[in-house]
């Protein structure tokens, strides 16, 4: 299933990958119910991501062991000071803030604050090197603000770090759309060219929907009217009844109370990204793909990855210093 991001669907059968000049890393090809290679492999999620799992379950999400929440709420209060000597010393506090935990909890405690107490953490997790990017990455996917996200993806570096990569895998393989959504619009904002094979299967995703009730019925049969009752009328010296009409159906009604079916969820801001990267990266238009996932796949193995390995065996050669 798509949400899982394993290819269900059949795919054309494609002769054996031409052999490659020796030395050459050609990523892995796209093959049927299989998942799709991990565009970082052996990274593990950053903290922020594995903090996201815990807030799934879990409405208010904990600060880390060894991170004062009350220090990081210090800091923020400290920074929105108005006297200057409070604002140095919140200033102080923030730069304390550097492992993973720390980085969480400071960012935790600002939400909600004012925009400049916001920008000025979303520059301190920047200069943090590789934990901040990652950090920058969650941010630019996950808050609740579209503001916020915007000015966490622009101080993502380009091409994407490692640890950057491995956050943005994981919203890809989220199952929830909005998340896989703008995971999706950042990969094309930062040139996450390694996330293409992400992309490609996370474009629309088959969710089963079970439902049990009175869905629909198809009646066909033949309506008789009768007479089912008399109400007696009375008045000065007369008397009469008025009928009361019924009606009889003869014929068979089908009931359906019960279906399985499929809902198909599209994601516009992955196919767009997909789009914009893969024709950056392979020089042709791939407008022409649309959202064909079968076409995507044959596309990546047969055309993409042969540009890949071209590029990988003759790298542009070095300009000899004048």
């Amino acid at each position: 299933m798509l949400t899982t991001l394993a290819l269900v669907i059949g795919l054309m059968t494609v002769p054996p990958p031409a052999a490659t000049p020796a030395g050459v890393v050609v990523p892995p090809r796209l093959e049927q119910n299989k998942p799709i290679p991990a565009c970082v492999p052996g990274t593990g999620p950053s903290l922020f991501s594995t903090l996201h799992q815990s807030k799934v379950t879990e409405q208010d999400v904990p600060i880390p062991p060894g991170v004062s929440d009350a220090e990081a709420r210090k800091a923020i209060q400290r920074l929105s000071s108005r006297k200057p000597e409070l604002r140095e010393d919140g200033l102080r506090m923030l730069r304390t803030f550097t492992t993973p935990e720390g980085q969480w909890a400071i960012y935790h405690a600002s939400r909600g604050a004012e925009g400049s107490i916001t920008m000025q953490v979303l520059e301190h997790l920047a200069s943090l090197g590789p934990s901040g990017q990652a950090g920058l990455t969650w941010i630019a996917i996950h808050d609740r603000d579209a503001a916020v996200r915007n000015e966490a993806a622009q101080r993502i570096e380009q091409p994407p770090s490692n640890d950057a990569l491995a956050v943005l895998e994981g919203a890809l393989r989220s199952p929830n759309h909005m998340v896989v959504n703008q995971a999706g619009l950042l990969a094309g904002q930062i040139n996450a060219i390694k996330a293409i094979p992400l992309l490609i299967a996370a474009q629309f995703a088959q969710d089963p929907v079970q439902d049990q009730a009175d869905l629909a019925w198809i009646a066909i049969g033949t309506q008789r009217s009768y007479v089912a009752n008399l109400i007696p009328i009375t008045g000065n010296s007369s008397a009469g009844f008025q009928p009361v009409i019924g009606q009889i159906y003869e014929g068979v009604v089908l009931a359906i109370d019960d279906a399985a079916a499929v809902a198909t969820t599209y994601r516009p801001g992955v196919h767009q990204s997909l789009m914009a990267l893969a024709t950056l990266d392979s020089g042709q238009s791939t407008a022409h793909l649309g959202w064909d996932l079968n076409a995507w796949v044959a596309w990546y193995n047969d055309t993409y990855r042969p540009i890949l390995a071209a590029r990988a065996a003759d790298p542009e050669p070095s300009r000899d210093p004048k």
